[in-house]
């Protein structure tokens, strides 16, 4: 019998013609199935998203973060509704330790006679600031809703009363601050850095006037009662009292063998107090009409 030829399919460019069960090839008889609608589309992508030190931010899924938040509102709002028909202590309503009691509970300011009440004891938050830095002083707004902070850089920073989260930076000083100190009828706040330099803001945090009122760092001031009156006590170990409104020095009260680090102004007399560090006369007591010193303890 003739040799049987070989099975060559001439002209189809394809896999041979499908025999046999169709598991046997890995194609469908007709060819591999291509896709009709074209390549896949491809993601654009740019520099930024391959540069890790890039400053575009990505747009990521972020936790939630609980923040706490210390809400005074509600015991502010039980003073001012007590107050209405409450005479003194004899029609204040008892606390007892529980949970229930918590909506009763009123400012420590509202219980002068329960001095306990002003003890904190439970740690709430630290909050830090973006550059660290030595804080030197800090003070609350006449309102009591925001912290102000002064810092070594000469920078005020404020913060929210309630979450302690910041709010807003600004450059005060070329020095460090100091002291910070509000008026009594909070209109003005009042700054000095270390280089001796006072300075007057309003409540909107408009700097209205500076001058040097030592030539040493002013470490404390205080208002006088009438706000017409400040005193300032400096590392040049002298306690000075200055118009507020010209910001004309009236007395120059010398007396401390080295700096004066603290001064305060007595609330309803005329009299100033100041502390240094001399071990001989760490404490005195200044007439500011006179300028004499009336005692030293």
């Amino acid at each position: 019998s003739p040799m049987a030829a070989p099975d060559v399919h001439m002209g189809y460019g394809g896999p041979p013609p499908f025999r046999g069960p169709r598991h046997r090839y890995p194609f469908p008889p007709h060819g591999p199935m291509i896709s009709r609608s074209g390549p896949p589309p491809v993601k654009e992508t740019s520099p930024q998203d391959d540069d890790p030190n890039s400053d575009v931010k990505r747009t990521s899924s972020r936790k939630a973060v609980n923040r706490k938040t210390i809400d005074y509102n509600s015991s502010v709002v039980r003073y001012l509704e007590d107050r209405v028909w409450q005479r003194d202590h004899r029609d204040r309503r008892a606390l007892q330790p529980d949970l229930c009691y918590y909506g009763e509970l009123t400012p420590p300011a509202c219980l002068p006679d329960v001095p306990v009440n002003a003890v904190t004891s439970k740690f709430v938050r630290t909050s830090t600031n973006k550059f660290r830095c030595p804080i030197f002083c800090v003070t609350w707004t006449p309102e009591g809703r925001r912290l102000m902070t002064g810092a070594s850089s000469g920078e005020f920073t404020l913060w929210n009363g309630l979450t302690f989260n910041f709010e807003t930076i600004l450059q005060a000083h070329d020095s460090a601050v100091r002291t910070m100190v509000w008026s009594h009828n909070d209109t003005w706040l009042l700054t000095a850095d270390h280089g001796g330099f006072v300075k007057y803001w309003q409540i909107n945090m408009n700097n209205v006037h500076m001058f040097q009122a030592h030539k040493e760092a002013v470490r404390e001031a205080s208002f006088s009662p009438t706000d017409a009156k400040i005193a300032t006590g400096s590392d040049d170990g002298t306690v000075r009292v200055w118009d507020f409104m010209r910001s004309h020095e009236e007395r120059v009260m010398r007396g401390h063998g080295s700096d004066v680090k603290c001064v305060d102004w007595h609330p309803q007399r005329g009299l100033i107090a100041s502390g240094s560090k001399d071990t001989q006369q760490p404490v005195k007591l200044w007439d500011p009409k006179s300028g004499s010193s009336l005692t030293t303890l």
